[in-house]
């Protein structure tokens, strides 16, 4: 079985964290080999990510990163994100031609279950399969997709890479990337969802396999009020993903702000991270503090003293209808050349 993380050095650790979780969970398979695409990692985290490895038996492979920028000919607009989620994308030419299918899992996760099953899933005529990002179809109208099309978060995929070399996908992404002038939104997930959504080659996994942080912060009614997506997971498939997923996923979420790695936060299965932390070799490291700039701190108190039906359709609002509009107004522009 093959995995593929991307990390910085600032991120190692977290990484370190994810893959004590992946190898503890499966180690009824025969054999993991982990890609970690290096971005800056220093010489201490590599040791002790090898370390991680080597208690498990298992293979770890560092990758060198790929200047994109000079790939796309274009400056990427990277925001609050690292260019090196990008890499995902290119891992049909990053990682060595007889590999032919991946699991990618980003750092901020953690695999509480055995992935050979997904890992062995047919996919068809798809080339990648991952969970839907619950989202409102402005986002797919942004970037050419019909409403309706699967839309998926890229933190966890299974990517058929053999197929992505056949079909000339990252050159699609390139493209992709290029006429919008490296301005997408949500980073890579733009090209990704973008070029594949819109021929029906993503195939759609179930969200216990992405189990995000808006699903524990909201009910699933609270969720849909939220997100207004028209293509969205089922009240059943909610309730298993909460209860018990196989991938938890620690995106921020502007109500809750914190994540399990920093000192104080309150998600349901930061125990379970915890836990892989005190466990790993980084498990005399401190916690972390909230480093989230003072607005975005300031936005987490309001939306926590604000009635919660008015705070809902508020951010319901901003995030389903006027930031979509506001970027399909942004790549209209770039692709006009002006």
């Amino acid at each position: 079985m093959n995995i593929v993380y991307s990390s910085s050095d600032s991120y190692a650790e977290i990484c370190g964290i994810s893959i004590t979780s992946l190898f503890e969970n499966n180690k009824s398979v025969d054999k993991i080999t982990v890609f970690i695409i290096d971005n800056n990692i220093s010489e201490v985290n590599k040791e002790r990510l090898q370390k991680t490895a080597k208690k498990y038996m298992r293979e770890l492979v560092f990758v060198p990163k790929i200047d994109l920028e000079k790939i796309a000919n274009t400056q990427i607009y990277v925001g609050r994100w690292n260019i090196g989620t990008f890499f995902r994308l290119y891992l049909s030419s990053i990682l060595p031609r007889e590999i032919d299918r991946v699991i990618y899992i980003d750092c901020d996760m953690i695999v509480r279950k055995p992935l050979d099953d997904v890992y062995n899933l047919d996919l068809g005529k798809c080339s990648v399969a991952g969970a839907d990002d619950c989202r409102s179809d402005l986002y797919r109208i942004e970037i050419g997709c019909d409403p309706g099309t699967v839309y998926i978060n890229n933190g966890f995929m299974l990517i058929d890479l053999k197929k992505w070399r056949e079909e000339g996908t990252e050159k699609e992404f390139t493209e992709f990337i290029s006429q919008r002038k490296g301005d997408l939104t949500y980073m890579d997930q733009a090209p990704l969802n973008g070029i594949l959504g819109s021929k029906n080659k993503i195939y759609e996994l179930s969200p216990i396999y992405n189990a995000q942080r808006v699903f524990f912060d909201f009910s699933f009614d609270e969720l849909m009020r939220l997100r207004k997506p028209e293509h969205h997971l089922s009240a059943e498939e909610y309730n298993e993903a909460v209860t018990d997923p196989v991938v938890v996923h620690f995106t921020p979420v502007f109500i809750s702000g914190t994540r399990p790695w920093q000192i104080k936060d309150n998600h349901p299965f930061t125990p379970e991270y915890r836990h892989y932390k005190s466990i790993s070799e980084w498990k005399d490291e401190p916690y972390r503090k909230d480093d989230r700039k003072k607005k975005k701190k300031i936005m987490t108190v309001l939306c926590k003293i604000c009635p919660r039906p008015l705070m809902i359709s508020i951010m319901s609002y901003l995030h389903a209808v006027w930031y979509p509009k506001k970027r399909i107004s942004i790549r209209d522009k770039n692709m006009k050349g002006d």
